[in-house]
């Protein structure tokens, strides 16, 4: 789950469409591990949630011990740097890499000490929440563009033709169609600014739709409001932007920052997804973090702290932030969440040490990845919905608080619950299904 490509230009073969940020790309046109694929484990000596057996050997029904997704396989990624060298590359999982001036770092008018209001209508923790992440980083209004994604991705949405990041009326339509979903909060993926080290390119350009994407859907969520229907979104933090950073530096620690802090001064608080008063930062992996400990999210919620009235953030992080990274020896981190991606291909996970239940409908990849198993190039059947109601039944037995539905339209990976020409409403309707019981507090839909 995750590609990058510019949709404007779009490579050869649309390789690069889910993974270029996730996984390195030799070239534009090479396929590497999708996000959906990239779910391991940390390595080290302390106890860590067990390694998940491959896609295919997983039955979603099974109600065996904890599971997670494959091992990715990386390659070489070339991108710009803010070093002296323009030819440096990076790898994920490299050595640590200097993220250089931060002058491409610019908030919002949503902060301290100009703006003061801060207040939050929050979500309690004590309360039964549904989330999913919302990639909102399509332009399909190019007709070239659409005649591609109908050859390349696995499901495509039934307006094409109007559907755009920089379309109030495309996010209105998705936040509607997630609140009858009885979804509670959304979280947008957020790939921080143009000119970010760590690039390979910048998807839509000459648009760069994940600051130009956030007016628009505050937009939508000012229509929602207006006709008394109010919705909410936290921040999913793409952390394949961090560029092999050290994280355990002054640098490197503001480098984490600055991203969460420009997300949410773009936004109003009144819409900000919070629980128990803190705003939510929902952390993808750590393939692209060279070092971090808990200095590293210590240092996040100060500053968010001194930025905004005094809040804290709500971080959830994904089990590779299970303890520190290259440094000794390793420590379990503390935060408020931890969370296992890798659902919608891999199944439920089961491991006691996760707050957050993952869901998901199936993957497929094959119609544009075609390197095979050993480039994460998979399909997961969706069985008529079955894969994904045994999922939900789990979720509903695990007794967790907070489920989060992977994903709400990641549509060329074929992990998507919105409406799609190829099964209309059919995944909403059974994410409201369980839902209602999960919000009614029952063990079954």
């Amino acid at each position: 789950m995750l590609g990058w490509i510019d949709p404007r230009s779009e490579i050869a073969g649309l390789a690069a469409l889910v993974v270029c940020a996730l996984a390195a790309c030799a070239s534009p046109a090479t396929p590497s591990p999708t996000r959906a694929a990239r779910v391991a484990a940390p390595a080290s000596t302390v106890a860590v949630p067990t390694a998940r057996p491959t896609e295919s050997a997983l039955d979603p029904t099974d109600s065996a011990a904890p599971t997670a997704s494959p091992t990715a396989v990386a390659t070489a990624l070339a991108v710009p740097s803010p070093a002296p060298s323009p030819t440096e590359r990076l790898q994920p999982n490299g050595p640590p890499h200097d993220p250089g001036p931060l002058t491409w770092a610019h908030p919002g008018p949503y902060i301290a000490p100009g703006y003061h209001d801060f207040h939050l209508d929050s979500f309690r923790s004590s309360q039964p929440l549904i989330t999913t992440y919302y990639f909102y980083w399509h332009d399909l209004t190019d007709p070239a563009r659409r005649a591609r994604i109908k050859q390349f991705w696995a499901q495509q949405p039934p307006n094409p033709d109007t559907y755009s990041f920089a379309s109030p009326a495309t996010h209105l339509r998705q936040f509607e169609d997630m609140q009858a979903a009885g979804i509670d909060f959304a979280l947008p993926v957020y790939w921080g600014e143009p000119g970010h080290p760590g690039r390979m390119f910048n998807p839509t350009a000459p648009h760069f739709w994940s600051t130009e994407g956030i007016p628009p859907m505050v937009e939508a969520l000012d229509q929602l409001a207006a006709a008394g229907h109010p919705f909410k979104i936290g921040m999913f933090y793409d952390t394949t932007i961090l560029a092999n950073a050290d994280l355990t530096t002054p640098a490197g620690k503001e480098y984490f920052y600055v991203n969460v802090r420009d997300f949410y001064s773009r936004i109003p608080p009144r819409y900000w997804a919070a629980i128990d008063g803190h705003p939510i930062v929902w952390l993808y992996d750590t393939q692209w973090v060279a070092k971090y400990d808990q200095s590293s999210f210590d240092y996040l919620s100060d500053r968010f702290a001194r930025d905004f009235g005094g809040l804290r953030p709500y971080i959830v992080r994904e089990w590779q932030w299970y303890q520190s990274k290259g440094v000794q020896p390793p420590i379990v981190i503390k935060s408020d969440n931890l969370y296992a991606w890798g659902a919608a291909p891999s199944g439920f996970n089961r491991d006691p040490r996760l707050g957050i239940s993952e869901v998901g409908p199936g993957f497929s990849n094959t119609r544009y990845c075609k390197t095979g198993a050993a480039g994460n190039c998979f399909d997961v059947d969706r069985r008529n919905g079955a894969y994904y109601t045994a999922e939900l039944e789990a979720a509903l037995r695990a007794g967790r608080k907070i489920v989060a539905v992977e994903t709400w339209n990641e549509f060329s990976e074929g992990s998507d619950v919105a409406e799609t020409v190829q099964f209309g409403r059919t995944y909403i309707d059974l994410t409201r299904r369980f839902a209602d019981a999960f919000h009614a507090g029952r063990s079954s839909s």
